[in-house]
């Protein structure tokens, strides 16, 4: 009786710790952030989504990802991206209520600190 609790003590922890790290280290996705977008309001997102549809203007590009569930958000970026319809990018940015693109106001738009081109998602998202 005296070894099996001796190992729940010491061994059982670290075997659930494993499992929890994993699901932590699992990013936000397109689909929770507009579920709820008003709990993301001013603050840093990062996510990964497909480029459903992109407008270059003269001094900003307007990104419409998709991401692996189906949802969709739209991304601002003052800075170049070389990106293509189709491909996998990963997003860093501030999540803002509404922002101005071109003349336009636009709603739930993430204003990007950084957008850079991957490849697609190794593993399918299940849940």
């Amino acid at each position: 009786m005296v070894p099996a609790l001796a190992f729940m003590r010491t061994v059982a922890p670290r075997l659930l710790l494993a499992p929890m790290l994993a699901l932590a280290a699992c990013g936000q996705t397109i689909s929770d952030i507009n579920l709820r977008p008003d709990r993301h309001y001013q603050k840093t997102v990062r996510f990964i989504g497909q480029v459903s549809r992109l407008e270059r203007l003269p001094s900003e590009t307007l990104l419409e990802l998709v991401g692996q569930r189906g949802g969709r958000i739209l991304v601002k970026s003052t800075e170049p991206v070389e990106v293509q319809p189709g491909d996998w990018v990963s997003v860093k940015g501030l999540l803002v209520p509404e922002t101005r693109v071109g003349d336009a106001v636009l709603y739930d738009v993430v204003v990007a600190e950084r957008v850079s081109p991957r490849g697609p998602p190794r593993i399918p998202d299940f849940m």
